[in-house]
């Protein structure tokens, strides 16, 4: 009898458990993420009081101003703020993945493009990442709860931090750009700020169980104009036949999901016919000329 009790009682203690960490994987917030200037100059150290208050209550939105990432979120806004303020764009790269990773050569070929399209425009500009996972498993876990939620919570610390940058920076236009997840974070973020006539998106590839409602200041593509996407239409038989028998590796020229699992289509470059024609028109468009 009384084994049958303890039995019992570790089953118990095991479920509580179990509930106690779902239940704090689904209440408590994500850390906002931090911007990463890729090619900027040193920084000014001349920041105006102002900016430097506004950065730190903005920060205070979203995490506690004790905690480990409120200071790296408010340094990534003023170093934003030091290197763009005399630009005339700000790119914001938002990657797929996890949103830790680094600028993929697919992608980059398009920012190159993109960045010329703006130079003979007559635009000059700063790019920068948005890195919205920070390091360790319960932020890596928090990032799986944003996915399904089409990252309801983590656009917000990325739609204040666009405003506050067109707040203090004159003129200054902002072009999110995101892929696959990456893609619907930006989306997301363009839907909280329908009154900043100077923000505008680029995205590629949203996956399949994405609804988002598209800005008319946003570019959305989905087909790269050789092959159709087959994670956004959920092509599951061209997926299936992709990976049968294949031993599961990452190869730069293939589309896919999760880095292992190959979908074709799933890969955009600027030398696809349904990139680069589209993004050009679209900037000719939306930035006629500085």
């Amino acid at each position: 009898m009384k084994s049958k009790v303890l039995v019992l009682s570790i089953v118990l203690v095991i479920l509580a458990a179990i509930a106690g960490a779902v239940g704090w994987l689904f209440t408590t917030p994500c850390p906002p993420g931090r911007f990463a200037v890729i090619d900027g100059n040193e920084s000014a150290a001349d920041i105006p009081e102002v900016v430097r208050e506004h950065a730190a209550n903005l920060a205070s939105q979203f995490v506690d101003a004790n905690s480990v990432y409120w200071e790296p979120f408010v340094d990534s806004l003023l170093e934003v703020y030091a290197q763009a303020r005399d630009k005339d764009c700000l790119l914001v790269f938002n990657s797929g993945g996890q949103g830790q990773e680094e600028i993929g050569p697919e992608w980059g070929s398009i920012l190159e493009g993109v960045r010329e399209e703006l130079r003979n425009q007559g635009y000059d500009d700063l790019l920068v990442i948005y890195e919205r996972t920070a390091d360790g498993f319960s932020n890596f876990m928090k990032e799986l709860r944003e996915t399904a939620q089409s990252y309801h919570e983590k656009a917000q610390p990325l739609a204040a931090a666009t405003d506050f940058f067109t707040e203090h920076i004159e003129d200054i236009e902002v072009i999110m750009l995101g892929e696959s997840a990456g893609a619907m974070l930006a989306n997301e973020a363009m839907a909280l700020l329908p009154a900043n006539d100077r923000v505008y998106s680029i995205q590629t590839g949203t996956p399949f169980y994405y609804g988002g409602i598209v800005s008319d200041r946003s570019l959305l593509i989905n087909d790269n104009g050789v092959f159709p996407d087959s994670l956004h239409s959920l092509d599951a038989w061209t997926i299936f036949k992709a990976n049968l028998g294949r031993i599961p590796t990452y190869r730069p020229e293939e589309g896919h999901f999760l880095f292992y699992m190959r979908t074709p289509g799933h890969i955009y470059t600027w030398d696809h016919p349904g990139v680069r024609s589209e993004v050009s028109s679209f900037l000719e468009k939306q930035l006629p000329g500085n």
